[in-house]
């Protein structure tokens, strides 16, 4: 089954169809002889161009935005070819989550879903809005300039102010990178942090049932074959979380890389240069998308790892002293399972954890103290 043609995948609905009209998962399924690869190349073209013109403007503004964006093109086009190679793994993800979402039984564990799925709403509501914002205010402020300008600060192989045809041709291929690269951004950076929450609900779903076997009515045989239902449910768990680490682990890595770099140019710019009301309001949300890239990963990141961790003590909160022998010997054995450590990594070397994201945040400053070093400004 082809996963663009699978629509019974809410959780990630939105981050689904922007990847769908982006073109990703056609790639993804192997069509490469496509409008898809076209769109790509016509969206990531303008990378090189962006990277000739780093730092050759007058304008120190214009200079720093023009390195952010090169660097946040560079990364979306990375992350976006580690996302081809594995979004056909995204239907497995679909068939273990409705798997888990089948079990769901009983007042708490439905009230529980109910809240986890509104919750999954209103962070995906949260990206869009952010980078809507992001879009708005870097795309649309060249329309209030006296004189012709582009929305993005790049070196263009012609004069593109002597015709007005040259400089509207410029104009629309800029934009469209601009929709593209932002709906891009907005499915590969919001479906970590969504993924990993909807892990740890699942796990703490988990925890409740097992917690709630022997307080009912059931038989001692019931009983035994619900801890048994539990222990496919922890496979199905165990199995999600690694097929959404293969997923999501290398785009991540580069995202660590550059998410330093572009809060320090972003604070740079920001402090030191931004004298408009429109500026500070864009390089604010710029700020606030760049937030959302990592901090919300990282604390998911650091909430499966809790929940894996508590998911060993829920077997002893089920009435397991009254059970039959083979219940007891089953406990032990899932007992045993959950002591394993549930590492998430990006790159298989960078823990998905708040540590790293203190991390990124001491090497932003590092990196702001080295730019205003630079330019005369630590001073």
């Amino acid at each position: 089954m082809q996963l663009s043609k699978s629509q019974k995948y809410d959780y990630f609905r939105d981050q689904l169809k922007a990847w769908r009209i982006c073109g990703a998962l056609d790639l993804s399924e192997g069509r490469y002889c496509s409008w898809s690869m076209l769109l790509c190349i016509l969206v990531y073209l303008p990378a090189p161009m962006l990277l000739k013109g780093v730092y050759s403007f007058d304008d120190p503004v214009e200079n720093n935005f023009s390195l952010s964006l090169t660097i946040t093109s560079l990364s979306n086009i990375m992350k976006l070819s580690m996302y081809v190679a594995q979004l056909t793994k995204l239907f497995e993800v679909q068939r273990l989550i409705g798997q888990l979402d089948a079990r769901v039984a009983g007042e708490n564990q439905s009230e529980r879903h109910r809240n986890m799925t509104a919750h999954l709403q209103r962070m995906s509501k949260l990206f869009q809005i952010t980078y809507a914002l992001v879009f708005i205010f870097a795309a649309v402020p060249f329309v209030f300039k006296n004189e012709l300008s582009l929305p993005m600060p790049m070196w263009i192989p012609f004069d593109w102010k002597s015709s007005m045809v040259a400089y509207i041709g410029v104009l629309v291929f800029q934009e469209i990178g601009y929709i593209f690269q932002i709906m891009q951004s907005f499915a590969a950076d919001s479906f970590p942090p969504l993924a990993l929450y909807l892990i740890s609900e699942q796990c703490q779903l988990l925890i409740l049932r097992i917690s709630e076997i022997g307080y009912g009515s059931k038989t001692l045989e019931e009983n035994e074959q619900d801890l048994v239902n539990c222990i496919r449910d922890q496979n199905a768990l165990y199995r999600l979380l690694d097929v959404t680490k293969s997923v999501i682990s290398y785009p991540m890595m580069v995202q660590f890389m550059v998410n330093g770099i572009n809060i320090a140019i972003t604070l740079f710019v920001q402090i030191f240069y931004v004298e408009t009301l429109y500026d500070r309001i864009y390089y604010l949300c710029f700020l606030l998308g760049i937030t959302l890239q990592t901090f919300p990963l990282c604390y998911y990141g650091t909430r499966v790892q809790d929940s894996f961790a508590e998911l060993h003590y829920a077997v002893f909160c089920s009435n397991w002293v009254e059970q039959s022998a083979s219940y007891r010997r089953h406990m032990l054995i899932l007992a045993e399972r959950t002591k394993r450590t549930q590492l998430l990594l990006a790159g298989n070397l960078v823990p998905i954890h708040m540590s790293t994201y203190v991390a990124c945040c001491k090497g932003a400053y590092s990196f702001f103290t080295l730019m205003a070093d630079r330019d005369g400004l630590g001073s």
